[in-house]
């Protein structure tokens, strides 16, 4: 048998938060990787692992991946006892449907409604791919591997800023007869499976579930603390990975992600930290990455902040130090491992809230970070001038009030403090950034503006609001690339 772990969502607020403490450092032990680059998500194998099983389907997993829109069910996966024979399965052997989000539900909002907090039917989904693999995963190529998972992939919406309308919880009916490899048949049924369960639904999230969630930060004196997640690159994982220096990504998420949120949240209510874990993002731009969770927001739009502003610089610091060991000591691959970064490559990024707090903390600790990306985040310019010595990659939106038109105010004091400054008077079109794929035009202009020479670099895309600019930005391959290309002198 596999060997996966269990990851479980439920609807109460105090049940997800303890479920996903229990479970949430066990999701590593399904890191493998397929042929095709996606990495099995580590999934909530239903019972024990020792446990007899009786022939036929075993259960279902909801397929998901966090997007621009928040985290959407792309495909669900039939886990049967044994290996299927794909040439028995075709389109319409199962019929197959999600559960619509709950009323009132948006991802990245504050205090809003579970999104499984509904009893609304599962409404139909057309399966547009059928194949077998060895974990609940997709494959990119959607060509069969040796396995005893049936994925039943669905339809991606190229315009991945599009918000999600999915719950977590999916059906499925096995209408035809299957195949095993073996050759034995298992019967078509007209019984309704579900992937609810009495701990939650059984769910893999790609590119998340390889986090390590409910780490803490503590002062030496324990009167202070800040809960994280953090990415492991699949290297560090691999015999001898304790011995290389990795860059460090310090993602901070918005203030709808604080209040009653958990670390699990943090990764999945927007791409603003999963995106950098992503299985063709790490082969490009391999890294560790961080993301707190806060339990309040830490800054506001009066410039006010919290202390765990300070928090977060120290967790960057403790990293630095070169002497993180807390990996999950139950799995090999990092137990007693000594995690190592590279001081000249430390990045910060973030949108709203977040983008708030990068810029503050490189504002007051120009020593450490070799570069930001800010996204749609804002400061007090007399609070900021020594962000004109480093290297800035602002995007907004035409229609974001707060964050457009600070950053102009800031760039005549970054300027008269030595900074140089590229701000084009034009605007970029939103509509070249999906889909991902084709971005070509949209490269090659804003490799245009990066090439003038400028430390800052403050773009603006037309149309585009405060919250849109979360969903649609991160996405930029341009912007991303410019940030691992910065090395602290």
């Amino acid at each position: 048998m596999s060997n996966l772990s269990r990851r479980t969502f439920v609807t109460a607020g105090s049940l997800l938060a303890g479920a996903v403490s229990t479970v949430g450092l066990a999701h590593q032990e399904a890191r493998a990787q397929n042929a095709n680059g996606f990495q099995a998500a580590a999934g909530a194998m239903q019972g024990d692992q020792n446990r007899k099983r009786e022939p036929g389907l075993q259960g279902i997993y909801a397929v998901c991946e966090v997007t621009g829109g928040g985290q959407k069910v792309y495909g669900i996966a039939a886990e049967y006892d044994v290996a299927i024979d794909p040439r028995s399965l075709t389109l319409d052997t199962y019929t197959t449907g999600v559960v619509p989000a709950a009323k009132g539900y948006f991802p990245g909002m504050p205090q809003e409604p579970d999104k499984n907090a509904t009893t609304e039917a599962p409404q139909p989904r057309a399966a547009v791919a059928i194949y077998t693999n060895d974990t609940p995963a997709l494959l990119a190529d959607r060509k069969s591997a040796s396995g005893r998972f049936v994925i039943i992939e669905f339809a991606h919406d190229p315009d991945l800023s599009l918000p999600t309308e999915d719950s977590d919880k999916v059906s499925l009916t096995q209408r035809k007869d299957v195949r095993t490899t073996g050759g034995k048949i298992y019967a078509a049924s007209d019984t309704a499976l579900t992937n609810a369960g009495r701990r939650g639904n059984s769910v893999t999230i790609r590119g998340v579930d390889a986090w390590e969630q409910n780490h803490w930060w503590w002062n030496d004196t324990r009167s202070a603390w800040l809960e994280y997640s953090i990415y492991l690159p699949k290297s560090f994982l691999e015999p001898g990975g304790e011995n290389k220096a990795y860059p460090l990504v310090l993602a901070v998420t918005h203030s709808g992600t604080s209040y009653d949120g958990t670390c699990a949240q943090t990764l999945t209510e927007q791409c603003i930290a999963s995106i950098w874990s992503l299985s063709e993002e790490q082969d490009r731009h391999e890294c560790v990455v961080i993301t707190p969770r806060y339990e309040r927001t830490t800054m506001n739009d009066y410039w006010e902040h919290t202390y765990d502003v300070e928090n977060t610089y120290k967790l960057v610091q403790s990293l630095l130090s070169n002497t993180w060991n807390y990996g999950n000591p139950n799995l090999p691959d990092r137990a007693d491992k000594v995690l190592k970064i590279d001081p000249q490559r430390v990045y910060c990024t973030g949108w709203s809230m977040g983008a708030m707090t990068s810029l503050w903390l490189m504002a007051k600790h120009p020593e450490t970070f070799a570069a930001g990306l800010i996204i749609a985040g804002q400061q007090r310019p007399a609070d900021v001038m020594t962000l004109a010595s480093q290297k800035l990659l602002i995007i907004t939106g035409t229609e974001d009030g707060k964050a457009t038109p600070w950053n102009e105010k800031c760039v005549p004091i970054w300027e008269h403090a030595g900074a140089k400054v590229t701000r084009p008077a034009e605007h970029l079109d939103p509509a070249l950034i999906f889909p991902v794929d084709k971005q070509d035009k949209l490269t090659q202009q804003v490799d245009g503006y990066l090439a003038k020479g400028g430390n800052i670099t403050f773009l603006t895309f037309e149309g585009v609001d405060h919250m849109a600019s979360a969903r649609k930005f991160f996405y930029i391959k341009a912007a991303r690339d410019w940030l691992f290309r910065q090395i602290k002198v």
